[in-house]
């Protein structure tokens, strides 16, 4: 509506102007330069405004640092840029929509112990939902969703087992949340062979169902992409870290990937990229992000291979 009014107001100027209406054309004209003044320092104004950010205002305090009716417990940094984020994310969204109060906490030791331990603090601070942060959490999930049939367990990419590592079957109180990672990294891979990238790099944090999938699928696209444009000279690098965290490692073995001729790489699992970010900022590599959009963090990255991990935790959560 305000569009064609704008176009309607140009065309009565222009007609005035014609017919010597000299002195009421100029009005209009200033005044339609003032509008149009007003209408771009609105847009401009509305372009700063992070929908997201509006979105997680906690208004009404829903966030506790303990004591929360839901508790995300992690094993590593909550805002990592990435897939503890994403899941958090989720739980806000959820908690503050509806009303619900939650919490963080982060494991202290990154083994069974640790992650057992960091659950049943939460459940002794009160929390009757606990949403878990990936893979390495099955086995505490496993082991507590009988101690604990009142409490409900969303468990992220993976599903409970005992200490063998064997399936248990799930209590009416566990719910699990998997993804087909092996679409996004295959698209991931095509996409990189038809942008021109013939030496690429992957590196993936431990070998769980998630990544792997990720690795697999990143493969199979490369493969089909030279296939169809009749390529022989792709080669790919391929490792696993074995942890998600940052480390010196993961840098060198980026490091010298890049100075070999490695042109991009796909970093993934948890805050890993940041050492793989450094090194291509440092080499002027490229990178393909994981999980969530992390072009926002840097210029580094060509595209990010991503699954929506927060309407997941929403959707399961409202169930």
């Amino acid at each position: 509506m305000k569009k064609n009014m704008i176009y309607s107001i140009a065309g009565i100027v222009f007609a005035g102007a014609l017919t010597g209406c000299a002195v009421f054309g100029q009005q209009e004209v200033v005044s339609r330069k003032d509008e149009d003044t007003d209408i771009e320092q609105m847009q401009q104004e509305a372009a700063k405004i992070d929908p997201m950010k509006e979105l997680l205002e906690d208004h009404y305090e829903d966030y506790q640092e303990e004591g929360g009716e839901i508790a995300f417990v992690s094993d590593g940094t909550v805002m990592d840029g990435g897939y503890n984020e994403a899941i958090y994310e989720g739980v806000q969204m959820y908690g503050l929509a509806a009303g619900v109060s939650f919490s963080c906490y982060n494991i202290e030791e990154d083994n069974y112990e640790g992650h057992l331990e960091i659950v049943e603090h939460a459940i002794n601070k009160q929390a009757k939902i606990i949403v878990c942060a990936g893979y390495d959490f099955r086995e505490a999930v496993g082991k507590l969703q009988d101690s604990y049939p009142e409490i409900s367990f969303l468990l992220i990419d993976g599903e409970p087992v005992d200490a063998e590592g064997n399936p248990v079957d799930l209590n009416s109180n566990v719910h699990c949340v998997s993804f087909q990672e092996q679409e996004s990294g295959y698209l991931a891979g095509y996409m990189a062979v038809l942008e021109g990238y013939r030496r690429l790099g992957f590196i993936g944090g431990k070998k769980d169902p998630a990544v792997i999938r990720y690795g697999h699928g990143y493969l199979q696209g490369i493969d089909d992409a030279a296939k169809e444009l009749e390529l022989e000279d792709v080669t790919v690098n391929y490792w696993y870290a074995g942890t998600y965290q940052p480390s010196e490692k993961i840098y060198e073995k980026t490091l010298k990937w890049y100075e070999e001729g490695t042109e991009i790489i796909f970093a993934c699992g948890g805050s890993l990229y940041e050492s793989v970010l450094k090194a291509a900022e440092e080499k002027e590599g490229i990178l393909i992000g994981a999980d969530v959009d992390q072009c926002k963090i840097s210029d580094r990255f060509l595209t990010s291979a991503i699954k929506d991990i927060a309407n997941a935790v929403v959707i399961s959560l409202d169930t």
